[in-house]
């Protein structure tokens, strides 16, 4: 499994500020925001959602039972759904 910390670690400072503060927002509002569920996925992965921050995505999964977020993915759009 990719690890979202070294996706993170890959980004242009800038773009890491960026995502960084939209996870902590995404995190804060999870029980309010509508998760957009990727289809057409081998088993593995269901349930993968996406976020848009900018010109990149959050691949994740949302355990609401648990108050928790999973990362799965963060890279820019053109490269992100290629490799899933």
């Amino acid at each position: 499994m990719p690890s979202a910390e070294a996706d993170l670690e890959t980004l242009d400072a800038g773009v890491r500020r960026q995502v960084l503060r939209r996870l902590v927002w995404l995190s804060d509002n999870a029980d309010q925001v509508i998760h957009h569920r990727m289809s057409n996925l081998p088993d593995d992965l269901a349930g993968l959602c996406r976020f848009r921050v900018g010109q990149h995505r959050i691949l994740y999964w949302v355990y609401p039972q648990l108050q928790l977020l999973k990362i799965y993915k963060i890279e820019h759009r053109s490269e992100v759904y290629r490799r899933l």
